[in-house]
């Protein structure tokens, strides 16, 4: 399976000053909202993200990511015409993979010993650092 899966979403702006995105690729999908554009796109990459991790919990199929005229196509009209459409990236779930990490032992018990404080392994502290770090930076 790939890492990494972009798929296009449609955001359309509604008459209270909300927007609102569309998955073409996910048509049972509900519509989702957001306070503002950026706050639409956030809000709908982790609907989107969480939904492909049920998805492939499940064992249902991915859709293949449609090509931007594929997805004109898709969208209903009566929606008027989408503000844009927004490349989001998914990152379906897949098999543990074990890597090397190269770094001072002294270093690593501090991480091992604040993991131990918190109930975690080193590895699931590590993850969800970089995880965290990247999401602030994103």
């Amino acid at each position: 399976m790939n890492s990494k899966i972009t798929y296009l979403i449609a955001v359309y702006p509604d008459e209270d000053g909300f927007f609102m995105a569309r998955f073409p690729d996910f048509p049972n999908m509900a519509p989702d909202y957001g306070k503002g554009f950026e706050d639409c796109i956030e809000q709908s990459a982790s609907f989107l993200d969480e939904t492909v991790s049920l998805m492939v919990k499940h064992g249902q199929k991915l859709p293949v990511p449609s090509s931007i005229l594929e997805i004109r196509a898709k969208l209903d009209p009566t929606d008027g015409n989408p503000v844009c459409l927004v490349p989001v990236t998914v990152y379906p779930p897949a098999k543990t993979m074990r890597i090397n990490i190269t770094g001072k032992s002294d270093v690593f018990a501090r991480i091992d010993d604040y993991a131990k404080r918190h109930h975690l392994t080193r590895s699931e502290l590590m993850i969800r650092s970089t995880l965290a770090k990247i999401r602030e930076n994103a």
